[in-house]
């Protein structure tokens, strides 16, 4: 989606990588034990996000007690 700067410039905005860093804390981990997961789709929403992490926890056994979404975008004028 393009914003306005001043001037009314637009840029075009292109998703250049998303991540997904979790915190899991399982009986090994008290303190808690972090995985990033690269390569996600562009614009997870919030119920995907809640699934992957079901899906986490279903496998390691553990909760996943924090998520970080990081997004890089480039931007470039129109």
């Amino acid at each position: 989606t393009p914003i306005k700067f001043k001037g009314d410039i637009n840029m075009l905005h292109n998703v250049k990588s998303t991540k997904l860093q979790v915190t899991l804390i399982d009986g090994d981990h008290p303190e808690g034990l972090n995985r990033v997961f690269n390569n996600l789709v562009a614009q997870p929403s919030d119920e995907q996000i809640a699934s992957f992490q079901t899906i986490l926890e279903g496998l390691a056994g553990g909760t996943v007690q924090e998520a970080t979404l990081t997004t890089a975008t480039t931007l470039t004028n129109e």
